[in-house]
């Protein structure tokens, strides 16, 4: 069963990674994996620095995109 509304939708990032939003930069999706990745691994200092990098490079597209990543489900 799927989580209903104001429930959260299952453990963070751990879907398949989409192509992304057309015009993301690929440098930018690159970015929004290692985060996801850090978040997976617990890895304090990447999460510190890495949404820092993020947003040096990042639109509204890709700040929403990193929000779905972040939600995705299984």
């Amino acid at each position: 069963m799927g989580a209903g509304p104001g429930e959260a939708a299952g453990p963070a990032g751990l879907g398949p990674a989409p192509a992304g939003p057309d015009g993301i930069d690929p440098s930018v999706r690159e970015t929004v994996e290692q985060i996801l990745q850090a978040v997976r691994d617990g890895n304090d200092a990447a999460i510190r620095t890495l949404p820092a990098d993020l947003a040096a490079a990042a639109d509204t597209v890709a700040l929403l995109y990193l929000r779905e990543r972040l939600y995705a489900t299984q």
